[in-house]
């Protein structure tokens, strides 16, 4: 009993050493440390330690294009790419977050300028020339409090110098030309949810620095918004659009400047609240009908056909493009967003049609309906949602149904109605007209 209990210590020792872990060490930091870098970011790598003179720790960004803690951006547009680096020193209890910019002379790698903020850690990074001066500038913005606390940094590059030019506090930013200047602005967004405020910020770099331009309220209801999106109106004026979550779904509000001030008409100045783009949660603005114009999606209520109690409203979706003004219906949609698909109704049915959802069937069928009598009709067709793998199979074979679209995985499956082919509904505008989301 004695030789086997000494066999299984010995065995998990060696076990130890093959891992070439410290059977006894309390001390995990060399197990959790991150690689070396290795490939193009070494000589980066080597440039940065010989400029720092303490320890560091690499960080990286939780948002935005940018995710790696060096980022590799050609700043004065020279055809040679500069490196930004972030990382974190620590003296006593104070935590300090650093940019270290790293250039490229001569095809050797040196620091060239560091940047530093007692900050929690990286929130994104992006880069523009906001004075046409055929060099970018940084935009970093920095976690102060983690994600409670968020303050956008505008650095200017110079030789040997990162010159910082604001310092605000955001919820989002974004940059975009709203004043048609030829030059870029920057588009701020600060949410406080607790004390129902939002509002939007347009600020301008001139030679005596970043001023604000103008300002607006957001609808104060809001308690999630969506990282700002530059798009035009569908004049051409140049505008924001924000998509927001409140607590009966979702809205969008424009944002655009007018005679130097910015204009947000779709919120009501009485309740400071946005109703007329009035959704569910899970739709967001985007350019369905592929003009270049963004269409903003707003509800519109159609008869629901159940068949139980648990049936869920049925709503129907108008993608309407936005003048500054007046809201205009592009196209409608009966969106299944869960399964992946909208349907674009022929607008001949608008108003006389109702919708089935049968979820645990995966099924959505539309009926004709009569508005005076207030109930469903024939069925005009429907959609089905099946594995692919049965499809090819042919287990629907006898079901005098069509596939539609597939996307690797599932078809999707229609059938069209006699009546509904009497009106010119055919299996090709069918395709034509249902969409993978």
């Amino acid at each position: 009993m004695v030789r086997k209990l000494m066999c299984i210590i010995v065995g998990i020792i060696m076990v130890f050493a093959l891992c070439g872990c410290d059977l006894f060490t309390t001390d995990t930091a060399e197990l959790l440390a991150p690689p070396a870098l290795t490939g193009d970011m070494f000589p980066i790598d080597e440039a940065i330690k010989k400029s720092v003179t303490s320890d560091y720790t690499l960080e990286y960004p939780s948002r935005g294009d940018y995710r790696s803690a060096i980022v590799q951006h050609d700043v004065n547009n020279d055809g040679i790419l500069e490196a930004f680096a972030f990382y974190r020193t620590a003296e006593k209890e104070t935590t300090t977050m650093n940019l270290n910019a790293v250039v490229n002379k001569n095809g050797k790698w040196e620091s060239s300028a560091t940047a530093s903020i007692t900050a929690g850690g990286v929130d994104r990074i992006d880069f523009c020339d906001l004075d046409r001066d055929g060099i970018d500038e940084i935009l970093v913005g920095w976690e102060i409090y983690g994600t409670s606390e968020l303050k956008l940094a505008v650095y200017s590059i110079g030789e040997n110098a990162l010159t910082q030019r604001m310092l605000e506090q955001y919820t989002h930013f974004s940059f975009c030309d709203l004043d048609e200047d030829d030059k870029n602005e920057i588009f701020i967004v600060r949410s406080f949810p607790a004390e129902s405020r939002n509002t939007a910020h347009l600020y301008a770099l001139t030679n005596v620095g970043i001023s604000l331009i103008s300002s607006c309220e957001l609808d104060s209801s809001a308690k999630t918004l969506n990282h700002p999106v530059a798009s035009t109106l569908s004049t051409g004026t140049p505008a924001i659009y924000i998509d927001e979550i409140k607590g009966v779904g979702a809205v969008t509000e424009v944002v655009f400047l007018e005679k130097g001030q910015l204009q947000n008409p779709l919120m009501e100045k009485e309740t400071k609240e946005t109703t007329k783009t009035l959704r569910a949660a899970t739709l967001e603005c985007r350019d369905i009908n592929d003009d270049g114009i963004l269409e903003i999606p707003v509800r519109r209520d159609v008869p629901t056909v159940t068949r139980n109690t648990e049936s869920e409203r049925q709503y129907l979706t108008d993608w309407c493009s936005f003048s500054g003004e007046t809201l205009t219906t592009q196209l409608t949609t009966f969106m299944n967003v869960s399964e992946g698909y909208y349907y674009i109704i022929p607008q001949k049915w608008l108003g006389n049609i109702a919708i089935l959802r049968d979820a645990e069937n995966s099924l959505t069928e539309i009926y004709r309906f009569d508005t005076e009598n207030n109930v469903s009709g024939d069925r005009l067709l429907y959609f089905k949602s099946v594995k692919k793998s049965e499809w090819d199979k042919g287990s629907f074979r006898n079901q005098d149904v069509t596939e539609i679209v597939n996307n690797g995985e599932t078809s999707f499956v229609g059938f069209i109605s006699q009546t509904a082919k009497a009106e010119g509904i055919t299996i090709e505008k069918i395709k034509n007209d249902l969409k993978l989301y």
